[in-house]
């Protein structure tokens, strides 16, 4: 989203003080914390208790499937979920000055000169974005036979048919309409889609087309992440997850057995199971579902986003970070199934099915977390930053111009006279007077500096 983000209106002439002294006077003269007027604080208040009295089965449900005491037996997949909408409030915290400064007006990105320049570009770009990768996506996992992957169609090219209605239709009637949609993907998710994960993504277009409605793509241009990062806190549902379980379980158990025999250990792969080959027989490891390195990839997925996000780095970078969370979060899960074969091999069965078959999963999130960093690192130093937007160089450009502009205002409106030392000839008489006094000579200026008198 934020790659079609409108141009904000400059602000470089004044300092946030000036910026919060117009809204204390739109507000009556008293601003409430965090820079807003207690009556905008009491409209979030209010659009607040009706989302939650709106989606208050989800929520309920939510938190009895993703707390860290629940009992759910899908549980412990989704424990990260938690994190997220605290991720998300930090990140409004710390982009807090960017959504106070944003304006709140309702327009249209089809207004912007870089976009309808040339529409029909931006709108393939579009379509390749938001239509063709996900359905890829789809058919890739093998959805598209599914009632499931039907219903994901419908929703991206929704997405789509949104995404270019950006253009053309201004903000707070195309948040109304994304409201109106939010709420019958939930109602279809209730009735007849009888699928609580749509009913979820329902929740969260909803929030989307409410905080699009009444604030508008300026403030959207940084409010667009915590919403959008909702998501990685939605329970999948059971079929998609056995769907994506089954290629990382069989990923998993062939790249086990390659690093087993690279060490020495003699095994095979039949289907999930690993045959290690010992002495007093064979002994069979079973790659079972949870040992898939689902609920890793998900918990990868969410701190690479906020590390990607929290920092101050173009859109494609942060995409990066987050992406590579995927091959990351595989990598680990491979090293995590070949460390329980070792322990099994050389230690003992029983430490490697009890405390270590845990402990083990924990230690993996240390080279993980490293190697999230060690992504952003390589990105640093291999990409040099190139400032070429134009509302960079001229906020620059301004500032640059602020302090020689107050030190014109205090210098004195005459300039000073510019004199110069001239040798005299040999024998010539000292000419009184002052320099630059009514009636003194004045000696001819180099040419060099005649300019500057």
């Amino acid at each position: 989203m934020s790659a079609i983000t409108p141009n904000t209106a400059l602000r470089y002439d004044t300092a946030a003080d000036d910026e919060q002294a117009r809204r204390a006077d739109r507000a009556g003269g008293e601003l409430g914390p965090g820079g807003l007027s207690k009556p905008a604080w009491i409209r979030i208040g209010v659009i607040t208790l009706l989302l939650v009295a709106i989606f208050w089965p989800n929520l309920r449900r939510l938190w009895g499937k993703t707390n860290p005491l629940s009992e759910h037996p899908d549980a412990a997949n989704w424990q990260h979920a938690i994190a997220v909408p605290l991720i998300g409030l930090f990140y409004l915290y710390a982009n807090r000055e960017q959504l106070l400064k944003a304006p709140v007006r309702s327009r249209k990105l089809g207004g912007l000169r870089t976009y309808s320049n040339n529409t029909v570009k931006t709108i393939g770009l579009m379509f390749l974005a938001v239509w063709v990768v996900p359905a890829l996506m789809l058919l890739a996992l093998g959805l598209h036979h599914s009632a499931l992957g039907l219903q994901a169609l419908v929703v991206i090219t929704l997405a789509f048919v949104n995404t270019v209605l950006t253009l053309y239709v201004p903000s707070q009637q195309l948040g109304f309409l994304i409201l109106l949609e939010g709420l019958a993907v939930a109602m279809y998710g209730i009735h007849p889609g009888h699928n609580d994960f749509v009913w979820d993504v329902g929740m969260v277009i909803t929030i989307f087309g409410v905080v699009l409605m009444l604030t508008g793509w300026d403030v959207m241009k940084t409010a667009w992440f915590p919403i959008a990062f909702l998501l990685c806190a939605l329970p999948w549902p059971g079929l998609v997850y056995s769907w994506i379980a089954g290629p990382l379980q069989m990923l998993a158990a062939k790249a086990a057995v390659v690093t087993l025999r690279f060490t020495g250990v003699e095994a095979v792969r039949s289907g999930t199971k690993m045959l290690i080959m010992e002495p007093s027989g064979v002994r069979i490891l079973n790659v079972a579902e949870a040992c898939a390195g689902l609920r890793s990839l998900m918990t990868f997925i969410t701190v690479g986003a906020a590390i990607a996000f929290l920092s101050s780095r173009p859109l494609w970078q942060k995409a990066i970070i987050t992406l590579s969370a995927i091959p990351i979060a595989i990598f680990c899960n491979v090293m995590r199934v070949t460390g329980q074969g070792l322990l099994d091999h050389y230690w003992s069965h029983d430490l490697a099915e009890g405390f270590a078959h845990q402990f083990v999963g924990i230690v993996m999130l240390i080279p993980a977390f490293f190697l999230l960093l060690l992504v952003a690192w390589l990105l640093d130093h291999l990409f040099l930053e190139e400032v070429d937007d134009k509302e960079k160089l001229i906020v620059r450009a301004a500032r640059n111009r602020a302090p020689v502009a107050a030190g014109a205002a205090a210098a004195p409106s005459v300039a000073p006279r510019v004199t110069a030392a001239i040798p005299r000839p040999a024998g010539a008489k000292p000419i009184a007077g002052r320099v630059g006094a009514p009636g003194a000579a004045k000696a001819p200026a180099p040419p060099q500096q005649r300019r500057e008198q």
